[in-house]
């Protein structure tokens, strides 16, 4: 089981608590996608574990901006329209970032291995 270490301070120096980190779970019905999530220090972190060649994420957009690091693994990265249909794509792998500017449509294709991915952006 993996920890989330929280450092802060504590009459006059830094003390470090430790607490579990979440679990991966299923992500929204859809096979061969695991996710977990920490909300913390004014930010949230939301971390995509994908198997290979795992169903395809649809096309879909969110209202906010998203930061995200692609750990490992590599897929393709669909742009998209209001009508949720595919407009363009270009292949994703280990050491890239993405940014999703808010309702902007993109869907995912997960490659033959397995893919990591971390997504970042402010609390609400």
């Amino acid at each position: 089981m993996s920890k989330h270490y929280i450092m802060f301070e504590h009459q006059g120096a830094s003390a470090i608590e430790a607490t579990e980190a979440p679990d991966f779970t299923s992500h929204e019905n859809m096979p061969g996608w695991k996710a977990r999530a920490v909300e913390d220090a004014g930010t949230f972190m939301f971390q995509f574990e994908i198997e290979p060649y795992a169903v395809e994420y649809p096309i879909h957009t969110s209202d906010e901006a998203w930061l995200a690091y692609v750990v490992s693994g590599h897929g393709i990265l669909y742009a998209g329209d209001a009508e949720e249909k595919r407009t363009e794509g270009v292949n994703y792998s280990a050491g890239d970032f993405i940014t999703f500017r808010p309702n902007t449509p993109h869907g995912w294709m997960n490659g033959n291995d397995k893919s990591v991915i971390l997504f970042t952006k402010r609390s609400n």
